[in-house]
């Protein structure tokens, strides 16, 4: 476990710059272009080509050194950093330039995912699964847990150049972290069994690893419409609180709500003897609730509370699920199959994020004008004005979220 808590550290810190520039942006796109579709723009460029190309980096990090890969992909992130600091140093930034470093940092950074999820079954054993799920968990929710909060107060200070050049200053750290693991290992080199079998070793293995399984289908299917759903909020959260609070006071709002990733995290860790199909509806039905809950009360602390519970409860189906495909997927091909699942389950926040900022600036915040459809028949109940189309919008993806956990439940047979 100390080596995965080395790359857990890593993956924290790197994390945590992400969030940086990422809520820079997100500042500066709003002020500058007054949209959630020019947030949700920057938002699928960073995170588009770490999907798309997730089976090729699966690939990579089976056949090759996966902390190697680990190494490559953050150091070659800040390239893309670069390009976005150019574009910020215009008085109005291009919005065409800065999602185009997104995407090049983002093509790089695609490939330390799947080879830090195979690394953990490389180093720990299976009755540590969900310790590691959790601690993995736990690195994820920096970007959310102390980035907002962090760069709320930073941006006035140092402005959003400031947190990008932060953000590269983090990949040194991440980089020396995975280094110090690699140095540890006994450079591990694929089976001669798996190498001989060429075709098992291309971009389709983990294709053929989820078709031969009906669990893992169904379960790539139920997370798919559940990342649909988790996507929308991460695009509107700021469209819904801007409107109403300042940039440190919304930082402050997000990080509080990001706290309940550390109640998350601890429940995983104090519940690890739970069925993995229990922790996976049990996670997927209170973060439905608490996003159904959104749009039906007042103010950004209502929505802060929201947030809690939503992100409390997330850890608790992402342990799950990762504890399912560890426990049916050969080591051999871990990565691949990770990279896979990570291509057709996370293109349920490619949707969100095509989507869901048309939808609110073109259909429901429209109708839920004054004296529009909406307006009268639900205006009583979620509002009108700025930002109460964003929060009616996450309060249906609540809604789904609610029927993939009642999915999980019946089908938790077939996913055991």
């Amino acid at each position: 476990m100390r080596r995965v808590g080395l790359l857990v550290l890593g993956s924290f810190i790197n994390s945590l710059g992400t969030g940086l520039t990422a809520f820079g942006l997100a500042i500066i796109m709003l002020r500058t272009y007054g949209t959630a579709s020019s947030v949700a723009a920057v938002q699928l460029s960073s995170f588009a080509p770490v999907v798309l190309l997730a089976p090729a980096a699966g690939v990579l990090a089976d056949r090759y050194d996966r902390r190697l890969m680990m190494m490559i992909g953050d150091a070659g992130s800040v390239l893309g950093l670069g390009i976005i600091l150019m574009a910020l140093s215009s008085p109005r930034p291009s919005l065409a330039w800065v999602c185009t470093g997104a995407v090049v940092s983002s093509c790089l950074a695609a490939l330390t995912e799947p080879a830090l999820r195979a690394s953990v079954t490389d180093l720990v054993n299976e009755e540590d699964y969900v310790r590691s799920s959790g601690l993995l968990q736990l690195a994820s929710a920096a970007k959310y847990l102390l980035a907002p909060a962090a760069a709320g107060l930073l941006m006035p200070v140092v402005g959003v150049r400031g947190l990008v050049l932060l953000d590269a200053s983090t990949c040194i750290v991440t980089v020396a972290c995975t280094a110090t693991v690699r140095r540890s290992l006994v450079r591990q080199t694929v089976p001669q069994t798996t190498s001989q079998q060429e075709p098992d070793r291309d971009v389709m293995a983990g294709w053929r690893t989820i078709i031969s399984s009906s669990g893992l289908r169904t379960l790539v299917v139920l997370m798919t419409l559940a990342t649909l759903a988790i996507g929308v909020i991460q695009v509107l959260i700021k469209p819904i609180l801007l409107p109403t609070v300042s940039t440190s006071q919304m930082g402050m709002i997000e990080t509080i709500a990001a706290t309940g990733m550390l109640v998350g995290a601890a429940l995983v860790t104090a519940w690890k003897s739970a069925r993995p199909t229990t922790l996976l509806a049990a996670g997927l039905a209170a973060t439905g609730a608490a996003m159904a809950l959104v749009p039906l009360g007042p103010g950004a602390w209502w929505v802060a509370a929201c947030g809690f519970l939503t992100f409390a409860s997330l850890p608790l189906s992402q342990a799950g699920a990762e504890v399912l495909v560890r426990t049916r997927v050969d080591n051999a091909r871990q990565a691949r199959t990770w990279g896979t699942i990570s291509l057709v389950t996370q293109m349920g926040y490619l949707v969100a994020y095509l989507c869901s900022g048309v939808m609110v600036d073109h259909v429901l915040q429209p109708l839920l004008s004054p004296g529009r459809l909406l307006s009268t028949s639900l205006g009583t109940i979620v509002g009108t004005g700025p930002g109460r189309g964003a929060a009616l919008l996450v309060g249906l993806m609540g809604l789904v979220m609610a029927m993939v956990a009642l999915g999980v439940h019946l089908r938790r047979h077939q996913l055991a």
